[in-house]
């Protein structure tokens, strides 16, 4: 493999999204914060939060929104074991609002039976899919 070049695997429990793509730089959602990986990188393992993941490989770049998980890094690998992880052209910026608002609603109601921690991930993955839904748009991907 050339020296200059990262494999990157994407897997969610669902489906595996990449597998040894070579890429020339990652940045992932780190729970300490947005990281960016190039090849030589130290070996190491980070806890993923909910955000934007993206890679470039030569001129062309790709944008995921990724739901938690796990990155292990290594030299010239980066494996992404995400919750849930999506393609910014496959996310609908109308649906994702539509999610946050539900979200919103939901939490407003705050009922007695209600999963206060599952209504709040529900708020911040739909808040994650529109913020992707926007880069793509404003970078016209």
């Amino acid at each position: 493999m050339d020296k200059k070049r990262l494999l990157l695997t994407i897997v969610t429990p669902e489906k595996t999204i990449l597998t040894d793509h070579p890429v020339d730089f990652v940045t992932i959602p780190a729970e300490g914060g947005e990281m960016g990986v190039l090849p030589g990188h130290a070996p190491q393992v980070a806890q993923l939060r909910e955000g934007i993941m993206h890679y470039r490989d030569g001129h062309h770049k790709e944008v995921f929104a990724v739901l938690n998980g796990f990155a292990e890094i290594y030299r010239d690998r980066v494996l992404v074991l995400a919750e849930a992880a999506e393609l910014a052209k496959e996310v609908s910026e109308e649906r994702a609002r539509q999610a946050y608002q539900q979200a919103k609603q939901t939490l407003a109601m705050r009922g007695a039976d209600m999963d206060l921690d599952e209504a709040t991930a529900s708020l911040r993955r739909a808040a994650v899919r529109m913020k992707v839904a926007e880069f793509r748009r404003k970078h016209k991907m």
